[in-house]
């Protein structure tokens, strides 16, 4: 049985965030299929009015999964809120994943709003609105990604905000469902791997520690990526991944 993988973002960000990942993961993975899916409201679905709650968010992206008439339960690999909505999956339809791998994830009946989003990174955040296109993006790939920016990548994102402009209305929703989040857990530890940065300069490292404790899940660390660590260092969620899911 050819194995699906499919990838889930965080806040705002699109399948076309993913940059070179869902190629280097199609790499080392060889015949499974990976398949990036953008929540209502994010991505080439910018159009739509993104869910209210993280249970609505699972729904929405269930649908999507529906429509691809995937062969048997499916390995999830999700940043940040998307992590947030694989923890809701496992607890409502445990039967349809095989196994998930979270990165960077928070829970609020879990970890205080402060930790979930440090903040002098929210009044970044909120100043990268108030600014052009490019600068927007440019601030939130330095405050999400500990390497030196990407050049060709970056201009990617700016097309990308260009061409599927995420609505001030559906990023409120999107944070209401995050900020929202406190359904209590209970699932399979052995399905879950939880993968966390200590230099996360948007999420604090002990948001992923709260999780793996409530859920008795394993966790590894990377001590000098950033949030966005499929971008900082692939290859090490990538050995992460294979390790977990062989």
């Amino acid at each position: 049985m050819t194995r699906s993988i499919i990838l889930l973002r965080g806040l705002t960000r699109g399948t076309h965030h993913w940059g070179e990942f869902p190629e280097q993961l199609k790499a080392a993975f060889g015949h499974q299929k990976i398949i990036p899916i953008d929540l209502a409201g994010n991505g080439d679905r910018y159009k739509e009015a993104s869910p209210v709650s993280i249970k609505f968010a699972l729904e929405d992206i269930r649908n999507e999964v529906k429509k691809l008439k995937l062969e048997g339960p499916v390995t999830i690999l999700a940043l940040s809120l998307g992590g947030m909505i694989t923890l809701q999956w496992l607890n409502d339809y445990p039967d349809e994943i095989d196994k998930a791998i979270i990165i960077n994830s928070s829970h609020a009946g879990l970890s205080p709003l402060t930790k979930r989003m440090r903040p002098l990174s929210i009044l970044k955040l909120l100043l990268a609105i108030l600014q052009p296109i490019s600068l927007r993006e440019s601030s939130i790939y330095s405050l999400t990604s500990n390497n030196p920016i990407n050049k060709e990548l970056l201009e990617q994102w700016i097309t990308e905000a260009k061409n599927h402009p995420v609505s001030l209305a559906n990023a409120y929703r999107q944070a209401q469902a995050a900020r929202k989040f406190k359904t209590r857990i209970n699932i399979d530890a052995t399905k879950l791997l939880i993968l966390a940065s200590e230099n996360d300069r948007l999420v604090n490292v002990d948001c992923s520690i709260d999780i793996a404790k409530s859920t008795q899940s394993n966790i590894k660390y990377h001590t000098s990526a950033g949030h966005e660590v499929t971008l900082d260092d692939p290859l090490w969620v990538i050995y992460q991944a294979k390790e977990f899911i062989k």
